[in-house]
């Protein structure tokens, strides 16, 4: 049993600003930080801390930021051996958080242009897991690859875009958020209501291909919680109330320990409530990985829940 991550690794610079900036204005921020980031590779922490032996498959540069990656992973308990040195900087995101806990980033690839898909898996893996953070042609690549080899495929299709469709009909699992939802639906604004959303998620559905069960269609709702429209019908899970510091991986954090249970077994509804409590953990401290809970604290933090 192993989970395979494959995407992003990047070194976040994390600027704290009052809030964020409108067009044209110039802040001031109140402190900077270099953090490890990358949805990637901020995945792959989130699933590591829950226990899961997970492989990262991703590329930095020959530069600090690089060898800061690689031990940061390390030291969450990531797999690091297959990462790619690649000549050049290893990515960058520049990353604004406003005190209220929202965000926005901008991302320099750097050596994630050149990750290119392997020509085989790890033996034992049975959860792929991919980002669109990197070449579309390349996540298309490797997640066809796992389906063939058997594995159960996760793509979180962030960011949205039109390349980013081609891989969609090659995952059992898709999530998305409500903006996402509607990019891919080709919506001008995103479902309102919980029915809408619903709705929303069945049309973006693929039709299973040949040996393939239903596709899981997951729409992460922020502070709402998630909806979850698959095999099972439909499943719709409430976040916990929490005091938000940084928004910045909650999204990773859930994609992260959702591929993380389901590797380990759980079934859909067990494994979406552990990922939404883990991401109700995450906004409540700042950074990215730096925020991710382990499995002890997710379990903690359910036990808590239902006293």
């Amino acid at each position: 049993m192993s989970l395979v991550v494959f995407g992003s690794i990047n070194r976040d610079v994390v600027m704290r600003v009052a809030h964020l900036p409108r067009p044209g204005e110039t802040l001031c921020a109140q402190s900077h930080d270099l953090l490890p980031g990358g949805k990637g590779a901020n995945q792959a922490t989130a699933a590591a801390l829950q226990g899961v032996p997970t492989i990262m498959l991703g590329a930095v540069g020959e530069d600090a930021h690089g060898a800061a990656m690689r031990a940061a992973l390390a030291a969450a308990g990531v797999d690091t051996a297959a990462i790619a040195h690649v000549p050049g900087p290893t990515g960058l995101a520049y990353v604004f958080v406003a005190e209220d806990g929202e965000n926005q980033i901008v991302i320099v690839p750097g050596a994630n242009g050149a990750l290119r898909a392997p020509a085989s898996l790890p033996p034992g893996t049975t959860m792929a897991l991919a980002q669109a953070e990197v070449a579309p042609d390349e996540v298309a690549a490797f997640l066809a690859l796992a389906r063939k080899a058997g594995a159960t495929t996760l793509y979180n299709a962030a960011p949205a875009t039109d390349e980013a469709r081609a891989a969609l009909a090659l995952a059992d699992i898709v999530v998305v958020n409500e903006t996402e939802l509607a990019f891919f639906l080709g919506e001008p604004e995103p479902p309102h209501g919980e029915a809408a959303v619903a709705r929303a998620a069945t049309r973006l559905a693929c039709h299973p291909q040949p040996g393939h069960a239903r596709q899981w269609v997951i729409v992460t709702l922020g502070g709402a919680g998630v909806l979850a429209h698959g095999p099972e019908g439909t499943i719709r899970l409430p976040a916990p109330r929490v005091p938000v510091v940084d928004t910045t991986g909650a999204g990773d954090t859930f994609c992260g320990v959702l591929a993380a249970r389901l590797a380990q077994g759980a079934m859909m509804p067990e494994a979406l409530a552990f990922a939404v409590a883990a991401a109700a953990l995450a906004v409540q401290r700042a950074g990215a990985a730096a925020a991710m809970p382990t499995r002890g604290d997710v379990e903690a933090a359910l036990a808590c829940s239902t006293r």
